[in-house]
C-alpha cells in the first residue's frame, strides 16, 4: 500500500484501546502529483471521472462561444451557454463563491449577480428582451473567436496531435474548433479565414445578417451589437 493510502486508511479505521493516536489524514495540495490526487480521491469515493469529464465538456462549450475565455467574464453569458449544467464548470462556481463572499461584506451588486444566478438555475428567468442582442454578441465572438483559431492553426507544425495541442492551447479554443481550423488550413479549398467564420456560425444557427458578401454581413452583425451594447436613454 501507497504511503498516501496507507496514512488515508489509518485515519479513517477506528480506535481500539491502546492504539496509538491517529496521524494526521494525507491531504493533498497542487503541488502533489496527479497520481497521489487521484488515489486520494478514489479511497474517499469521490467520483473524479465523472466530474472530469463534465468539468471537460464544460469548458469546451464555453471556449466555443466566449472569444476572451481568461479574461472578463460574464456570469449571465456562462448561464446561458451552460443553462443547467453551469454547476459543472470550475469558472462558474468561483465565480459564484467570489459574489457570496462580497454579498456577506455588502459589496454592490453582488446580491443582484446571486438572483441572476438563482434564477437560472431554479429556471424562473422569464422571458428575455435582450434575448436577441445576446445571441448577436455571442455570434460576433463566436466568428472573432474562429478567425484567431485559423490565424493560429496557419502557424501550427508537427503532427497532427501535436498541432491540436498547439491550436487549443495557444488559441483558448475547444478540440472541434480546432480540428475545423487545422482541416480548413490544409484543405485545398482553402479561403478567406473571415468568409469561413462566418458560414459556420450561421450554419449552427447564429442569427447573422444575410448580405452580398460575408463581410458586409459581419459589418452588419457588428452594428447590431454595438447599437445594443449603448446604454438605453434616462426617462425623465
Amino acid at each position: 500500500m501507497s504511503r498516501p493510502d496507507k496514512i488515508l486508511a489509518m485515519a479513517i479505521l477506528p480506535l481500539r484501546d491502546g492504539d496509538p493516536p491517529a496521524p494526521t489524514p494525507f491531504l493533498p495540495t497542487e503541488k502533489s502529483s496527479p497520481a497521489e490526487i487521484l488515489r486520494c480521491a478514489e479511497t474517499l469515493g469521490i467520483p473524479w471521472r465523472r466530474v472530469l469529464l463534465e468539468e471537460i465538456e464544460a469548458e469546451q462549450k464555453l471556449r466555443g462561444y466566449l472569444r476572451d475565455i481568461d479574461g472578463t467574464r460574464s456570469l449571465e453569458s456562462a448561464l446561458t451557454i451552460l443553462s443547467l449544467r453551469a454547476l459543472r464548470s470550475w469558472r462558474v462556481r468561483d465565480e459564484v463563491e467570489t459574489l457570496a463572499c462580497q454579498a456577506q461584506t455588502s459589496v454592490s451588486g453582488a446580491q443582484k449577480g446571486l438572483r441572476v444566478f438563482f434564477r437560472h438555475i431554479v429556471g424562473k428567468v422569464g422571458p428575455d428582451p435582450n434575448g436577441l442582442a445576446r445571441q448577436c454578441r455571442f455570434a460576433h465572438d463566436r466568428i472573432l473567436l474562429l478567425q484567431r483559431v485559423r490565424r493560429t492553426a496557419a502557424r501550427s507544425q508537427g503532427t497532427m496531435a501535436e498541432r491540436l495541442a498547439f491550436v487549443c492551447s495557444n488559441a483558448r479554443c475547444s478540440f472541434d474548433d480546432a480540428d475545423w481550423a487545422l482541416h480548413e488550413e490544409d484543405s485545398s479549398r482553402c479561403g478567406h479565414r473571415m468568409d469561413a467564420a462566418v458560414r459556420k456560425v450561421r450554419e449552427e444557427g447564429f442569427p447573422v445578417p444575410r448580405a452580398p458578401t460575408e463581410a458586409r454581413s459581419l459589418a452588419a452583425l457588428r452594428r447590431i451589437v454595438l447599437e445594443s451594447s449603448r446604454p438605453a436613454p434616462r426617462r425623465r
